[in-house]
């Protein structure tokens, strides 16, 4: 059934790409194709200049781009903020900055950060400036840190506390507009400088955007045509699938897909041996001396009488047996069958016929040493009894 099944979903599957290939052919698709590309990209610099001789620093000394700076040496934080943009068109663009300076005590709670007080205070605005293509608009502003520090310290004198952690944000909030194949976009984003500000040391560090892109697209229609494994692969598989479903009808009418009792015999003694293979040892069967044989009709029967008497089922070769006291029970397994002989040559007749004609194979090897020693030895069984009871 499921052979069935999979063939009938390959003549399906082969008809249905035959039809999509050969009869709806070519398929038009539409898809948006870029035609343009507008990015933005903005930065912050910064730096500072020594304003008197250390041991280690001149008086003029430019310092740039550092994680910390001396404030003593070095009081003043110049910002230097860049926007640049370039569009695949040529257009310009056009920019508004607005530069703020925010002081503000923060503090970190449940993961959460929380300001205690803020201000802020204006200290550049761009207005509408054109940047051309690939250019870039710049400005400078300068923060001086000791001046920070006094305000900080009056305004928490103020307030009579100083919760939190001090900290001094430059913040630039720019908006930048351009065109590209006729379609307008608009850029909106906030970089800062962070600096943290201390008596002999500032730390500054920067957060940016940087680089945005923007598309400008427009529908493009194409055709698609069949491959040519849709287009052979297709009636190919469909022609497979019609044989193999042909070939399945002709079978089961022919009776070549029956299943035989000898072979369902087997199959069932293949499992059941699966299935308990930890309760059977190979080894020699012994001969039944004075035992009594009792044939089971099953392996499943053996293992039963195995495990309410505690033995293990000896196996050698075909042969099972369980030694059990006086007796001897034993059950020989269905004879192998060839999956690719015809009905005719692996037979119809009854598994049960076959594990009694097997049975009867096995009580004559058991017996037939012993028997045959007995006949030689004593040709007159009644003779023999007679002289043991002597």
């Amino acid at each position: 059934m499921l052979i069935l099944l999979v063939t009938l979903a390959l003549t399906l599957a082969g008809g249905y790409v035959t039809y999509d290939s050969h009869v709806d052919g070519a398929e038009t698709v539409t898809e948006q194709q870029t035609v343009g590309t507008w990015t933005v990209e903005s930065g912050f610099e910064h730096g500072a200049t020594v304003t008197r001789d250390t041991e280690v620093f001149s008086a003029g000394e430019q310092l740039s781009n550092r994680s910390l700076y001396f404030t003593t040496a070095s009081p003043e934080l110049d910002g230097t903020y860049t926007v640049s943009h370039d569009n695949t068109d040529g257009n310009a663009a056009v920019t508004s900055t607005n530069l703020s300076l925010i002081i503000r005590a923060v503090e970190e709670r449940n993961g959460n950060q929380v300001v205690h007080w803020q201000t802020r205070d204006s200290l550049d605005t761009l207005d509408a400036v054109e940047i051309e293509d690939g250019e870039s608009a710049a400005t400078t502003v300068s923060v001086d840190i000791p001046t920070i520090l006094n305000r900080t310290e009056a305004i928490q004198n103020d307030l009579g506390a100083a919760p939190g952690q001090t900290e001094v944000l430059l913040v630039a909030d720019t908006t930048v507009e351009s065109s590209v194949d006729g379609e307008t976009f608009t850029d909106t984003r906030t970089d800062r400088i962070e600096i943290v500000p201390g008596q002999s040391v500032y730390r500054v560090s920067t957060t940016t955007t940087g680089a945005t892109s923007y598309d400008a697209t427009e529908p493009v229609t194409r055709t698609i045509e069949p491959t040519r494994l849709e287009l052979y692969g297709g009636p190919v598989l469909c022609v497979f699938g019609l044989v193999c479903m042909a070939f399945l009808g002709t079978a089961r009418w022919r009776g070549w897909l029956v299943v035989t009792d000898r072979e369902r015999a087997r199959n069932e003694f293949e499992r059941a041996r699966n299935d308990f293979d930890e309760w059977i040892s190979t080894a020699r069967i012994p001969d039944t001396d004075d035992r009594t044989p009792v044939p089971t009709n099953s392996l499943a029967d053996l293992v039963d009488i195995a495990i309410d008497s505690d033995r293990r089922v000896l196996e050698d070769g075909d042969q099972y047996a369980v030694l059990v006291d006086n007796e001897i029970y034993t059950y020989t397994a269905p004879p192998a069958v060839d999956p690719l002989s015809s009905p005719v040559a692996r037979g119809t007749e009854p598994a049960s016929e076959d594990r009694d004609d097997a049975t009867a194979s096995l009580s004559s090897l058991l017996f037939n040493d012993s028997t045959e020693d007995a006949d030689a030895t004593h040709p007159d069984e009644s003779d023999t009894r007679d002289s043991n009871d002597g």
